[in-house]
């Protein structure tokens, strides 16, 4: 058994007061509903799409739902009008369904054609367009996240499609207005657009609705808002990608976010704007006033009260605030195009990105100037790809490019929990039981609760759950010792953890305890000046047991 030194700590911020029962849920499950509204999993989803006349092809698009179960056996159901499909997903797998021109909204101010997405267990929603050389691809947020509120996007400056200004007209769909597409949930909803001199639209909308609203070029609008909780689109069927060459328009569309009330930095993934040889764009808005910049200077980090699109020819990429940056992201790809994510993390912390099961092969990590983060491009395999950290959280985006056009959209995040051995569906509990109990009865006790008595196995293990004692220690009230699943045998005298794990690490009080005599059960200090050191006791002796259950982690 190998002694571990153990240096010295300094105390991290105290947080829940000791009570009965004290819960530790790992970060992330008690966090406030804001953060959680940027977790991309759920239950319940609409999709919809937009009209694609990409290329002018006389072909169907070919539209895609990609639905991706976190947990085996969930059962899906993908349904639109009255065409109804259900499978059953194991743990990891992806089901892409296909539907057709049939499916596109067209022109209709008003439609039915809202595909419903609902599961028994956890699931991410991908939305992809494919039409010829054109693909748009969004990430799908799930109903119990969207708002009721939306900040409306300035249109950007696109030669051929909104520039010269007086070519956009309402009855040639190629140059027609940009527009916001509305997509309503179980109940009746009332949506207005608002925009300057009290310009306002206002459109009724029956359950698994959308509604269309084109953005005219000669007002400005500003906020989108609905009695009821709506997703919003923002985009165009046919904007020109290269105005030398005829035919060669390509959809573009983005998923929106709901108003954000405070004040946010959104960091620029670099990849996508240094030494970029297309126009780059960052669409801005807040309520009080929207921006466009037509020539982006390069800038890596934004401020506002408001949303950051990034624009470039094909591609509209909402930005993810750095509030609200997570520790895993689930991603799909496309098939017959090139895939890829872009991943920034902070510059002391790239050591503990991980792509699937390992890190990511010779990442070149660029720097965003000015802040305290890098970025880097990896290459994905069209398989599932977990994109998470060890210990820290991060932002990812799922691109993709397809005859020399980039698309892409924000990658689902999945957890807001960090840990070293994965992708976390679910956090790890540790519990500190509220009785001094004898480590019989203790283990009893975590087995009632199904926990187990802890058994810290692992390096990593011990210096985590030690941690979140120094996070969670309150001092006065708390206990000063607690049991661990830790004893020794009396046949053999050797010590075991009774998970059966191999006993490889220690942090004794002094020397390795020798000998059958003295205490066969072992506590550990939660006195923080003790450094956590374990101590052999008698078995009968009463003290507070530490309960603990892994992490559910997604299957790599």
């Amino acid at each position: 058994m190998r002694k571990q030194t153990r240096p010295k700590r300094r105390m991290l911020a105290k947080g829940h007061l000791y009570s009965a029962v004290l819960l530790f849920v790992l970060r992330g499950a008690t966090e406030p509903r804001s953060v959680e509204a940027q977790i991309s999993s759920g239950f319940n989803f609409l999709v919809v799409f937009p009209e694609n006349i990409a290329y002018f092809y006389p072909e169907e698009p070919h539209n895609q739902v990609h639905v991706t179960a976190l947990h085996d056996n969930t059962e899906v159901t993908v349904a639109i009008r009255k065409q109804t499909h259900t499978e059953t997903l194991a743990a990891a797998q992806t089901r892409r369904f296909f539907y057709y021109g049939n499916a596109e909204l067209g022109r209709e101010d008003i439609s039915d054609k809202v595909v419903r997405v609902n599961s028994t267990g956890q699931v991410t929603v991908y939305a992809v367009s494919v039409k010829a050389g054109s693909v748009q691809s969004a990430r799908v947020l799930p109903v119990n996240v969207l708002g009721t509120e939306y900040l409306v996007l300035p249109v950007p400056k696109i030669q051929g499609t909104t520039q010269p200004p007086d070519m956009v007209s309402a009855y040639v769909t190629e140059f027609a207005p940009f527009r916001l597409v509305v997509v309503n949930a179980e109940k009746v909803n009332t949506v207005s657009l608002e925009g300057d001199s009290n310009n306002t639209r206002e459109v009724e909308l029956e359950p698994y609705h959308a509604a269309q609203f084109w953005l005219d070029t000669d007002k400005a609008w500003r906020v989108l808002r609905a009695k009821h909780p709506v997703a919003v689109l923002f985009g165009h069927p046919c904007t020109m990608t290269n105005v030398t060459l005829n035919c060669s328009c390509s959809m573009l569309y983005a998923a929106l976010t709901p108003k954000r009330h405070d004040k946010m930095a959104f960091l620029v993934p670099p990849p996508l704007t240094q030494d970029s040889q297309v126009q780059t764009a960052l669409l801005l808005s807040q309520e009080d006033s929207s921006l466009v910049d037509s020539s982006y200077p390069g800038w890596p980090l934004v401020e506002l009260p408001g949303i950051v699109v990034l624009h470039q020819p094909g591609l509209l990429l909402p930005l993810i605030p750095q509030s609200e940056l997570a520790s895993c992201y689930v991603v799909n790809t496309v098939q017959d195009a090139h895939n890829f994510a872009v991943i920034l993390v902070h510059k002391d912390l790239t050591a503990g990105v991980r792509v699937g099961s390992g890190p990511p092969e010779d990442p070149i990590w660029r720097t965003l100037t000015g802040t305290d983060y890098v970025s880097t491009v990896v290459k994905l395999s069209l398989d599932n790809n977990a994109i998470w950290h060890t210990s820290d959280k991060i932002a990812v985006y799922y691109m993709g490019e397809k005859e020399d056009a980039l698309f892409g959209n924000p990658a689902p995040a999945v957890s807001q929990t960090s840990d070293y051995r994965g992708c976390v569906l679910s956090p790890e509990v540790l519990e500190i039981g509220p009785e001094a109990l004898g480590w019989q009865e203790s283990v009893k006790f975590c087995r009632d609760l199904n926990l187990h008595l802890v058994s810290l196995s692992s390096l990593p293990l011990l210096d985590q759950v030690q941690a979140k004692i120094r996070q969670e220690h309150t001092g006065d009230g708390f206990p000063k010792r607690a049991w661990i699943g830790l004893r020794r045998s009396t046949l053999t005298g050797a010590w075991y953890w009774i998970n059966r794990e191999t006993v490889t690490v220690s942090n004794w009080k002094g020397a390795d305890p020798k000998g059958t005599h003295g205490g066969q059960c072992v506590t550990i200090s939660l006195e923080l000046d003790q450094e956590f050191d374990w101590s052999r006791e008698y078995c009968c002796q009463n003290v507070h047991p530490i309960c603990y259950r892994g992490p559910n982690l997604f299957p790599m």
